[in-house]
């Protein structure tokens, strides 16, 4: 009876929250697998992580993002952060990871050893029982919660889970940015977070590429605090910069000789150097001038425990500049630092950035910034030329319409085509579906109708149809709708395309689409009767960008109106084609973190309806022709057939992207009233 009393007592009392540097320090222990450092924990070995569990006891912080090197003990802080959850204050926990394999691993070897360490865990956490209902290697169930590690290629992983009390994203850099066609795997994980009261969100890795790194970019939304170090020599604080390293070299002239790699630099003779006094910090210095500044700030209570805040705050704490100098675990020096860093720029000046970019990246904490040829948004903008919108430009004698599917959306580009594949701007917008554009019947579907059955005006007075056209059929969700269309077009518009993107980078911008087998109803496509053509994205986008670097007029520049919407350049420019690290360093295209890329998408699949229409293989004759059968139909005509403008539909626009012309003025201009 005394038991159940006290059981209930502690409902409508439940002990106060202990402090989590506290429990780490008092109650959780490495295990032996953790190396040389093993026993209770101490942080001593890493005092920077006191300024991280001092936000995640904060109230108002929501949501923590961590950009830091590799090698600074972050996988076991966040283990211990998860195992007071589980013995204070159990809840829903979530742990996303790349793939399955890193979620594997984790669990292997890193958590269960970490539990069988830890006994207040281990008897709340079952992780001998094999296959035991509840406590799969991905799921750990406990009193009062769960411990779920995902892999973020999969979106019933996430979306299974209707709330999570913590979530933790480890290397977000390395996720997936579509998951079948559901939206990137750390949104589907915040939606799940947004449900459950009181949450918060951890997100730890190495950036990338600067510019494409997910991190990078959720550091951004943060306060970005640093930690300003304190020199024993002079007492002033920076903080710590691999530019401060300094070593001796050798001299030649004493006749030295140059090491193969190091050439005359002598790495075992780094040492840190002050910016302020030129006081040289040795390691042992270095690692005490960390501590000291902390724990000084712990004593004189700094809620931050010396970090400093560098943007305002707004709800998210972010913690940067994180560099493998912070790092005061053992074996950790400057001499091997310099020795990485000089083996990798040797490389890099071969002509082999990688191991340059990763010691950025994993070393210093940093995102590489990969320099590109292409010219700026802000450069293609200036060579804006005078024609309107809409209106075909002398040169253009033929014409494209190419569509990229949204869920909520399509996006389209119209451009003319003409001698030596020079090409010119029509018009790119997106149009807004009511329901949705999985949906058949929207009247998104009938306002692509107007664009593709419509008629345009050219500047030498004749009026242009459409030629040819391609439908992006790749989202899993939409293309039932996408196949639809294009059959119930294809007899009024027998050149209309369903096209995928190739997963292949090395695939042929135009390839022979599949026959289609009517007895086969094993995809979509089949069953509608469709050939897919896939579109070989990677030469397509290696074209494009090239042409994007010509300036003038002639064979394959390509011309854009002032007054195109305002996002188009920077869409155009969402992909930068460099080193990926989840491909072993290939170059492959990227797309920006938090950047849209539809533009890019409508122009890549323009390059393919040239191959498509064989305009690279065009003589100055065939031009000849085309041009004199347009003048030819204009003579005759008597009058051209107009389709009907429907009601107005609404557009979406990205933030402080504004239409050149209303959908109202599209219709009557296509109709040539203005």
């Amino acid at each position: 009876m005394a038991v159940v009393l006290l059981d209930a007592a502690q409902q409508f009392n439940p002990p106060k929250d202990q402090p989590t540097a506290e429990y780490i320090e008092s109650e959780f222990y490495l295990p032996a697998e953790a190396g040389v450092l093993h026993g209770l924990y101490e942080f001593y070995y890493t005092p920077y992580f006191l300024g991280v569990a001092a936000a995640l006891d904060d109230p108002d912080v929501k949501e923590i993002d961590l950009m830091k090197a590799a090698q600074i003990g972050w996988t076991y802080f966040m283990i211990a952060v998860l195992f007071k959850r589980i013995t204070g204050r159990p809840m829903p926990i979530m742990v996303l990871f790349a793939k399955e394999g890193d979620g594997k691993a984790f669990h292997d070897e890193k958590l269960v050893p970490a539990i069988r360490a830890n006994e207040a865990v281990g008897r709340l956490v079952d992780v001998e029982t094999a296959k035991k209902s509840g406590n799969r290697w991905n799921h750990k169930g406990f009193p009062g919660g769960f411990l779920k590690l995902v892999a973020s290629n999969s979106p019933g992983n996430v979306k299974s889970t209707s709330s999570v009390g913590l979530a933790v994203v480890e290397e977000p850099d390395d996720t997936s940015d579509d998951v079948k066609g559901q939206g990137d795997a750390i949104g589907l994980l915040e939606e799940r977070v947004k449900r459950y009261p009181g949450s918060k969100t951890v997100v730890g890795g190495t950036p990338s590429l600067k510019g494409l790194s997910k991190t990078e970019q959720r550091l951004k939304q943060t306060d970005q605090r640093v930690l300003p170090i304190y020199c024993h020599g002079c007492g002033e604080a920076h903080v710590l910069d691999f530019e401060h390293i300094t070593y001796i070299s050798g001299d030649p002239d004493r006749g030295d000789v140059p090491h193969e790699v190091y050439g005359y630099a002598k790495p075992e003779t780094a040492k840190y150097a002050c910016p302020h006094c030129s006081e040289l910090w040795d390691d042992n210095q270095r690692k005490e001038n960390i501590r000291r500044t902390v724990y000084e700030a712990v004593e004189r209570g700094d809620p931050m425990r010396g970090w400093v805040a560098t943007a305002p705050f707004y709800g998210k704490a972010g913690f940067m500049e994180l560099s493998e100098l912070y790092a005061c675990l053992p074996g950790t020096s400057l001499a091997d630092l310099v020795r990485e860093k000089l083996a990798a720029e040797k490389l890099a000046d071969a002509g082999d950035p990688k191991q340059l970019i990763k010691f950025v990246n994993q070393k210093q904490g940093r995102p590489y910034e990969y320099r590109s040829d292409l010219p700026e948004a802000d450069k293609l903008r200036e060579r804006c030329e005078e024609y309107r919108e809409l209106v075909v430009p002398g040169g253009g004698l033929i014409l494209f319409l190419t569509v990229d599917v949204q869920h909520d959306r399509i996006a389209l580009i119209l451009r003319a085509w003409g001698r030596g594949e020079e090409s010119w701007l029509v018009l790119w917008t997106e149009i807004a579906a009511q329901s949705g554009t999985s949906d058949k019947t929207d009247p998104v579907w009938t306002e692509l109708d107007r664009i593709l059955f419509g008629s345009y005006a050219h500047a030498k007075g004749y009026r242009l149809h459409v030629s040819a056209a391609s439908i992006d059929s790749s989202d899993g969700q939409t293309n039932d709708a996408v196949y639809h269309y294009v059959r119930t077009r294809k007899k009024r518009f027998a050149k209309l395309l369903a096209i995928k993107g190739s997963t292949n980078v090395d695939a042929e911008i135009l390839t022979a689409p599949r026959k289609i087998d009517l007895n086969t109803t094993s995809t979509k496509a089949s069953r509608y009767g469709l050939q897919v053509y896939m579109v070989g994205g990677t030469k397509a986008k290696d074209l494009l960008f090239e042409r994007l670097k010509l300036t003038g007029s002639g064979p394959g520049r390509m011309h854009t109106y002032k007054g195109v919407r305002a996002d188009y350049f920077d869409q155009l420019l969402a992909e930068v084609k460099a080193p990926s690290r989840k491909h072993g360093g290939k170059k492959v295209y990227q797309k920006k973190a938090g950047a849209a890329n539809e533009a890019l998408d409508c122009e890549q699949y323009q390059i393919h309806l040239a191959r498509y229409m064989r305009l690279h293989l065009k003589k100055p004759q065939d031009w000849d022709d085309i041009e004199a059968r347009l003048m030819q139909a204009d003579l005759l005509a008597e009058a051209d057939e107009q389709v009907p403008v429907t009601a107005e539909p609404s557009a979406i626009q990205p933030a402080a992207a504004k239409p050149a012309v209303s959908l109202a003025d599209l219709g009557r201009m296509m109709n040539g009233d203005d």
